[in-house]
């Protein structure tokens, strides 16, 4: 936490040029992972409507979970 403190008090002394090159920086880095994700989620949004779309695993699935079930409630 000291560490964390005395970086802070560090990057406050810089000159304000410096400061805003800094954030600007930091914008730029939260942009760019802010694409990764949404990249990562659009990857994933396609591939569960790829298995959605196959019906015969989507029927597997229905029967093997309504199985679980069944068997919980026989429990």
């Amino acid at each position: 936490m000291a560490a964390t403190k005395e970086l802070f008090s560090e990057i406050e002394a810089l000159p304000k040029e410096y400061l805003v090159e800094l954030f600007d920086f930091v914008a730029f880095l939260k942009m760019k992972q802010t694409r990764q994700n949404t990249a990562v989620y659009t990857d994933l949004d396609e591939g569960y409507k790829a298995m959605a779309a196959d019906a015969e695993r989507e029927q597997e699935a229905g029967e093997w979970i309504n199985g679980c079930f069944g068997d919980l409630m026989d429990a």
